[in-house]
């Protein structure tokens, strides 16, 4: 008994160290944070007339900002613009909707029903969109993006310059004002995106896309096999990205950063943030592992002092730690989403940071303990290679938001 409490108590001792290092690397990372978000070059406007674009938005279901952001894609295109909408399953709601509000426009096709035999319900939609584009700039839009003429021609001018395959947008999260809204706004804004501009700093630039709003040349789509070759990956923006870049173009992050509007249930939020976890992993597994380093700050030391409240330490230095580790967290992410939003950056959630980035490390955990996703309703397997393999049928109308890590 005397042997196996010695043993106890120095492992506890131990792991009480190496939470201590844990919480120091990440705050080494989040002023990484701040540095690239200063540092971090965008593509610029294109000055004069940008070229005419078929703008593809993928929809599923309904959700409450449906209909504002079809508004919003009818009044951004510009002359010569085509705008193409489409769905899955004929007789998705959404349908509907989409029908009563481009009534008469002539400059807007509704597709109901994709012939398509991907996996990813989203490529299944696009490749019916792609066949019927007529332009040589394709923008692929969510539909929970809110965009406008400024975000779009700041969205394809990087596409000016003949070596620049494909350009990627920046996105903010805009909350409905629900909890989970709040939750998956910090989540996008102060944790995903600016691990995106770490990655532009570390590695001069990226080689992958991002998932809200991309502009890419027909002759970049057509030397890649097309939208049809992603069909069976659950990444495929990202996959997108890598093989656009693998094919000898390069990869821009354009000068704009689009909001996207958010109204998911606490659950269906969940469910996405796994599923985006999962994601991260099956592209990068080594990549992702790494983040216990960078990203589990606040955690590392809310278990810290836990234990020193077990004895294991001192409580006054732990509790030192963890108020430490929140300010250069809120400061890091409060300067990353300035810089990006901007005069539409809102900082009203920082208070809610340190429970997010909770959240966020408990599905860290929940991503390495399966490999099960949700996504529009339906229960899929992702395997090691990031190809999908469906699992059993969702709900009728289940909606929503197709992502990239």
């Amino acid at each position: 008994m005397g042997m196996t409490s010695v043993i106890l108590g120095a492992s506890l001792g131990i792991a009480a160290d190496a939470l201590v290092i844990l919480t120091f690397t990440s705050m080494l990372y989040y002023i990484l944070v701040v540095v690239a978000s200063l540092a971090v070059s965008r593509g610029r406007h294109l000055r004069g007339t940008r070229p005419r674009a078929s703008v593809l938005v993928p929809l599923c279901g309904i959700h409450q900002s449906l209909r504002a952001n079809l508004e919003a894609f009818r009044a951004t295109l510009g002359p010569g613009d085509e705008l193409l909408i489409g769905t899955t399953r004929p007789d998705d709601p959404a349908i509907a909707l989409a029908r009563k509000v481009f009534e008469y426009d002539e400059r807007v096709r509704i597709v109901a029903g994709s012939s398509s035999h991907a996996t990813n319900p989203k490529v299944a939609t696009l490749v019916a969109l792609e066949r019927l584009a007529t332009h040589e700039i394709i923008v692929l839009v969510d539909s929970d993006v809110r965009l406008d003429i400024a975000l779009l021609d700041g969205l394809v001018s990087p596409l000016a310059d003949p070596r620049t395959g494909l350009a990627t947008a920046l996105y903010r999260g805009v909350p409905s004002g629900s909890f989970a809204s709040h939750l998956e706004a910090l989540w996008i804004n102060m944790d995903f995106v600016p691990s995106v501009l770490v990655s532009h700093l570390l590695s001069g630039g990226i080689d992958f896309a991002l998932g809200a709003a991309n502009a890419v040349r027909r002759e970049v789509l057509t030397a890649i096999g097309g939208i049809a070759t992603l069909g069976e990956v659950l990444a495929d923006d990202h996959v997108l990205g890598k093989r656009v870049s693998q094919a000898g173009y390069r990869v821009t992050i354009a000068s704009v950063c689009v909001p996207i509007w958010l109204d998911s249930s606490l659950n269906e939020t969940l469910a996405r943030l796994l599923r985006w976890c999962r994601t991260y992993r099956a592209c990068q597994p080594v990549g992702y592992a790494a983040t216990l380093i960078s990203h589990h700050g606040v955690a590392c030391a809310a278990l810290a002092l836990g234990l020193a409240a077990l004895g294991v330490g001192s409580i006054r230095p732990a509790a030192i730690l963890l108020v430490g580790v929140l300010a250069v967290r809120m400061s890091s992410g409060l300067v990353a989403h300035r810089v990006l939003a901007g005069r539409d950056a809102d900082i009203r959630d920082l208070p809610l940071l340190g429970v997010r980035d909770l959240v966020g490390s408990a599905l860290f955990v929940a991503a390495w303990s399966g490999r099960g996703v949700t996504w529009r309703g339906a229960r899929y397997r992702v395997a090691p290679d990031g190809t999908l393999h469906r699992r059993a049928p969702g709900p009728t109308g289940a909606a929503r938001r197709p992502v990239a890590p």
